[in-house]
């Protein structure tokens, strides 16, 4: 019997083990049956199996966790299990992988064959097969000791939810110690482009790496029933569409709830909660232009300085023309520690021109003292909104060069960025903040989170956004400039400056 279909009766010996058919037997239902012959059909020139990563994304309540809890024991003590192979399940946390545990026990405890064959260590959330001495254990995304691991198998759950890919990579790279290693994960999707699960569902096709993706069209309504079943195969057979329409009513009942019925139950690419700027408001202003048009025009700029290693960000915003320019400097020494840590492509960024990598491991000043020189040129400059946290040594550079522009201090807190936040807010649904399809730009926008005071002013905030948001506030800042207007202070000369 081909692999692909002794896995399938594998998992339809296991018995439900909750809910109203609790005691009955599994019945793969079609979108599984599709996932596992697309993982386990495709062999090599010898017969061995030819997958090695393999991902489904669906929304969430299409049963992911029992899925994946029976495909590893398929592999711990199934019809793929291996002498002395280990099997792990990762999660976010410790609770997630406790239901992958949790799971894969209930399968054991109630199928006698298999309960009889393993000694299950609730502690360390292991299971091992005496007859094989083969492992199972569970493992957080946070977990620092998964070097020097050779998995047979694994699964991830959720992953779109994991900020740091360390462990997936860990395991990725671990099976290479193994001839027929097996990686899988059932997730909905990342709510960006950037994030590692995206990256796998966008990437070209390899013969090595299977992925199915079901998802509603983009834009459809939250009412289109078609695009429900789009993204939950499993609507109408084990998920309630009743309660299903509830959800969806909800939705559209309250725009807060939207993005995360988009994101969860329609498996879109959304930012589920709690951020400023909603992604398709974003993508809407991505109609591409040619920079030089600008020359001349009148502008308005925000500048939001960094500390010595962080990314530094100006932004020129053209209220009549309705665009966008932003520059983004960081230091080039850092950037393989930035990609790294950010998990964000800095260095294809810099390699682009969407950003401008300096000399050193520090802020170059003068760096952007001549881009602002460069900007005095070209453009119309009516107004620079600047914070004056680290702005001394820039104001000495710009004092001492007889670079005179219209600076104007910007105090961040409410009372300033309530009119800022207004004014970059109604450019971006008026299609009037244009950004020339920024991809660092992009990445940030997804970041936002505002805080609102008790008068209902709203403010950005760094240390609450989900990442770094340098380029958006200076985009703030600068619609806020054009918004206030009131006409040039140029000031020149010796001594203290712009204050």
């Amino acid at each position: 019997m081909p692999e692909a279909d002794r896995v399938i009766a594998f998992l339809e010996t296991l018995p439900i083990v909750s809910g109203l058919k609790a005691g009955e037997a599994l019945e793969l239902i079609e979108f599984q049956r599709q996932f596992i012959r697309g993982v386990y059909e495709p062999r090599d020139r010898d017969g061995n199996r030819l997958v090695r990563l393999a991902a489904l994304s669906v929304a969430r309540g299409n049963g992911k966790s029992a899925l994946l809890s029976g495909l590893s024991l398929a592999h711990l003590l199934g019809p793929c299990s291996e002498a002395y192979g280990e099997c792990y399940a990762a999660a976010l946390d410790r609770e997630q992988a406790g239901v992958l545990y949790n799971q894969a026990r209930a399968y054991i405890e109630a199928t006698p064959w298999m309960a009889a064959r393993v000694n299950i260590r609730d502690w360390h959330k292991e299971i091992i097969d005496e007859d094989s001495q083969s492992r199972w254990r569970a493992l957080t995304s946070d977990a620092r000791k998964a070097h020097g691991l050779a998995p047979s198998f694994w699964i991830a759950d959720e992953v779109a939810q994991w900020r740091s890919r360390e462990l997936w990579d860990n395991l990725a790279t671990g099976m290479g110690k193994r001839t027929s290693a097996l990686g899988v994960t059932i997730s909905t999707q990342a709510a960006d482009d950037l994030h590692f699960f995206s990256e796998m569902l966008d990437a070209e096709p390899v013969p090595t790496v299977y992925t199915q993706l079901h998802a509603a069209p983009n834009e459809c309504a939250l009412d289109d029933r078609e695009a429900w079943a789009a993204a939950n195969p499993a609507l109408g057979v084990f998920l309630n569409e009743d309660q299903f329409a509830d959800a969806a009513a909800r939705a559209k009942r309250s725009p807060s709830f939207q993005p995360s019925f988009r994101l969860l139950q329609l498996n879109q690419r959304i930012a589920a909660e709690g951020r400023f700027i909603e992604q398709l408001d974003w993508d809407a202003n991505s109609e591409p232009f040619d920079a030089t048009e600008l020359e001349g025009q009148v502008c308005y700029g925000g500048l939001d300085l960094s500390s010595t290693r962080d990314l530094t960000a100006l932004a020129l915003y053209f209220p009549h023309a309705g665009k966008v320019l932003v520059w983004h400097w960081l230091p080039y020494d850092t950037i393989p520690a930035r990609v790294d840590r950010d998990r964000v492509p800095y260095d294809r960024w810099v390699a682009d021109g969407w950003a401008q990598a300096t000399v050193g491991n520090a802020r170059d000043d003068l760096a952007i003292l001549m881009q602002l020189a460069d900007i005095r040129s070209r453009y119309d400059v009516r107004g620079i909104a600047f914070d004056r946290w680290q702005i001394e040594r820039l104001n000495k550079l710009l004092n001492d060069e007889g670079i005179d522009l219209p600076m104007t201090e910007f105090v961040p807190g409410f009372k300033s960025y309530a009119a800022a936040v207004d004014a970059f807010e109604t450019a971006l649904l008026t299609r009037k903040l244009q950004h020339n399809g920024n991809p660092l730009l992009r990445w940030q926008a997804g970041n936002v989170i505002v805080e609102t005071d008790p008068a209902g002013n709203r403010k950005p905030t760094k240390a609450k956004s989900y990442d770094r948001i340098d380029g958006i506030v200076a985009t703030i800042m600068a619609c806020g400039a054009a918004a206030v207007d009131e006409g040039p202070q140029v000031y020149r000369g010796e001594g203290l400056m712009w204050i």
